[in-house]
């Protein structure tokens, strides 16, 4: 069995499944301690910090935050690599579906 997640990494795995689905406008931080029931000084304590990974980022000439380009490029690593994984079972069954 293993252990339960800290309360910090819990509610930073919490803040990225909020901010998906906002890659374009982002979350306001108001919008973001809602989500997460955290007091407003949470967001404004941690989202700077955590930018500097490149995990979350602030839009661009406004107060909203959402996910950042290094977040993005994991995704889309996954996504490239599932998707040839797809080739590769699609190629493997087409060869064994030929009757013999």
């Amino acid at each position: 069995m293993s252990a339960p997640l800290s309360a910090p990494i819990l509610k930073t795995c919490n803040l990225f499944r909020l901010l998906a689905g906002h890659e374009v406008l982002g979350l306001a931080p108001g919008e973001i301690a809602k989500g997460l029931g955290v007091p407003p000084s949470w967001v404004s304590q941690n989202l700077p910090p955590l930018a500097t990974t490149g995990f979350v980022e602030q839009v661009a000439g406004t107060n909203r935050w959402r996910l950042g380009v290094q977040f993005v490029r994991i995704a889309t690593t996954v996504a490239t690599n599932l998707n040839a994984a797809k080739r590769q079972l699609d190629d493997i069954s087409a060869r064994y579906s030929v009757p013999l």
